[in-house]
């Protein structure tokens, strides 16, 4: 009963609403009327009156269903939301519709693309677009406008910048660390930091010159006269920036007289090089041989330190050596005097520098050396690092690139440093007609009879002894010429030609890396070395007793080798050197005791000053 009496109250409301409707607009027509008689008022009121007579016919027949059998009743579920049936158009709607297609035809493309349009624009997710559609304030909507315009103009530049730099194939290359594989040795580069020796001093004072720190500072002084002589014109800073390079021992060997060997100037290897020995594994057992037995001595030249020499491991070798070890000599002179060093600070220096590259490349020593003092013992261990390259547009790498290039009649293997250097010196030969002694001289150009850049007119200067010492004072040469400074240089034909060619020089150096960059390539597989170096004191004080007799067996193994044909030189190399240690260390094994041995060392530092071990090993 409980649910019929719901039922019945849910009919009974709906009732009431019927009758509030019919009470309110007076739209129940009567039912005993024809339709032709029925009132005829709006489409919809008559279609509201159908309706409700509908919804209370259905509700009259479920009630009566709802009395007479309970159990086929279907009570509404209030969780469940209910579907009405959908209200059909009437009839004027439907007219309407036809009038406005038949007054406006079929929509055009452009309305139908424009609609769409804005709908899209006020439903994206794009930030402001749909703040430009919506907005009814004329200035808000150009601000909107601004911005967005703004930060999708600044979204588009980033993008177009994103596509340049990945069309620019902009490829980071990573090395990879090369260890428990048989790789090669790299070759090592030595020269002595003081580039001249004595016997090339002594040739230089037999031929009559002067050494390199009174041509500097002879050098300095008539540029600066001369500048100081045009009367407030002097030099612009692009020709004192040129001149400045002819200052050190550049200048010296660019005006040296012809026919005069700078060859000779510095060290040779038999002064450099006192012993080097390599430690090899042949088939799992170590040997230590010889570095003249498994490889080669090359002299290279470098305008700073003149004579350096590099040792290369040939091919069947190169990838057995453990360890290298150098004992070199430095030949170091009176510490009071330096009659080799110029002006300037650097030069004052005494020691090696050594350089681990590439195996048969041509050595960069001032660029990439490592300086190491004297009285010392220094090692360098090296971890491998292999480089593959990628060839274009991925990378600047080539698999066409020469084997070799050939400097001073040398061949080193080819490098992307030494195809800048041989195309850096043909262009200063092209455009200023000169050569340059700090760039190594391709054998393309070693018969052209040019001067080199920084030679300045032999009219006006001359290195010899005598014309530096005559010159070399402010007094007038006549009494025309009573207000010009002492040393000078004039103003002629062949000192314009001079800037002219100097200032050429300058210049191309500063352009070297463009116009290079598109004409030489990396090999597409090479090695670099990352050296981690440890320093200690050496020798002992006990060693300075035995390194007489350490020399002496020295001797004995390399005449032996020598006698062998395993080496092309004996020990008579080291004769100047021993015979040194025997007169300085001789006297301490006849001393009466110990502590007079120790007195006699104390003011000995012959070993410390001249001697330096280096060790090479792999990482």
């Amino acid at each position: 009963m409980d649910s019929e009496t719901e039922s019945v109250g849910i009919i009974s409301n709906r009732l009431q609403k019927y009758e509030m409707i019919e009470s309110t607009h007076c739209l129940l027509p009567d039912a005993s009327q024809p339709p032709s008689q029925q009132s005829n008022g709006d489409g919809p009121a008559r279609d509201g009156q159908a309706h409700l007579q509908q919804q209370f016919q259905r509700d009259a027949e479920g009630l009566a269903t709802a009395v007479a059998s309970p159990a086929a009743f279907q009570y509404p579920n209030p969780w469940v939301r209910r579907s009405h049936p959908t209200r059909p158009p009437s009839a004027s709607q439907s007219e309407g519709q036809q009038l406005t297609v038949a007054a406006g035809g079929t929509p055009s493309l452009f309305e139908i693309v424009r609609q769409n349009f804005i709908s899209y624009c006020q439903t994206t997710s794009l930030r402001g677009v749909p703040k430009i559609v919506k907005t009814r304030d004329r200035l808000l909507r150009h601000i909107w406008i601004l911005f967005t315009c703004t930060f999708f103009l600044g979204c588009f530049t980033c993008l177009a910048l994103i596509i340049k730099q990945y069309l620019a194939y902009d490829v980071i290359h990573q090395p990879r660390t090369v260890r428990n594989h048989p790789v090669q040795f790299p070759s090592f580069t030595v020269c002595n930091t003081r580039p001249f020796s004595q016997a090339g001093i002594q040739y230089i004072l037999d031929r009559g010159l002067v050494l390199p720190k009174n041509y500097s500072q002879f050098v300095m002084q008539a540029m600066r006269n001369t500048a100081e002589n045009q009367r407030g014109v002097g030099f612009n800073d692009t020709t004192k920036e040129a001149l400045s390079t002819i200052f050190e021992t550049k200048g010296y060997f660019e005006n040296v007289p012809r026919g005069f060997d700078i060859a000779r100037l510095g060290h040779t290897i038999d002064q450099t090089i006192l012993i080097c020995e390599t430690t090899i594994l042949d088939k799992d057992f170590k040997r230590s041989k010889f570095c003249e037995t498994i490889g080669t001595w090359t002299r290279t030249y470098d305008n700073k330190f003149l004579n350096c020499y590099t040792f290369t491991a040939d091919a069947n070798n190169t990838q057995k050596i453990l360890t290298v070890r150098i004992m070199a000599y430095t030949n170091e002179r009176n510490l009071t005097n330096c009659p080799d060093c110029s002006s300037f600070p650097a030069t004052q220096v005494s020691g090696l520098r050594v350089q681990l590259h590439n195996a048969g490349n041509y050595p960069e020593v001032q660029e990439e050396g490592l300086n190491i003092r004297p009285g010392s013992l220094t090692e360098i261990r090296f971890e491998t690092k292999e480089w593959v390259m990628k060839e274009p547009p991925h990378g600047r790498c080539s698999t066409r690139v020469p084997p070799s290039v050939l400097f001073n009649g040398d061949a080193f293997t080819y490098s992307y440093q030494a195809c800048k250097k041989k195309l850096l010196h043909e262009e200063i030969m092209k455009k200023c007609g000169c050569l340059d002694s700090t760039i190594p001289l391709p054998d393309s150009m070693r018969n052209t009879g040019l001067d080199f850049c920084g030679r300045i007119p032999p009219s006006q200067f001359s290195l010899q002894s005598e014309y530096i010492q005559r010159h070399n004072h402010s007094t007038p040469h006549d009494d025309n010429d009573d207000q010009r400074k002492r040393p000078s240089f004039h103003f002629d034909a062949d000192f314009n030609d001079f800037l002219r060619r100097l200032t050429c020089n300058t210049a191309v150096f500063k352009v070297s890396g463009h116009a290079t960059a598109h004409q030489c390539f990396t090999p597409c597989t090479y090695y670099t070395y990352q050296t981690t170096i440890s320093t200690t004191n050496w020798p002992t004080r006990a060693y300075h007793y035995e390194i007489v007799n350490d020399f002496k067996n020295l001797r004995d193994r390399i005449d032996n080798l020598h006698r062998r044909g395993k080496i092309s030189r004996n020990s008579s190399y080291l004769d100047p050197v021993f015979q040194r240690l025997q007169r300085i260390y001789g006297p301490l094994s006849e001393a009466d005791s110990p502590a007079e041995a120790e007195r006699m060392l104390r003011g000995i530092d012959y070993i410390e000053r001249n001697f330096i071990e280096i060790l090479i090993n792999r990482g």
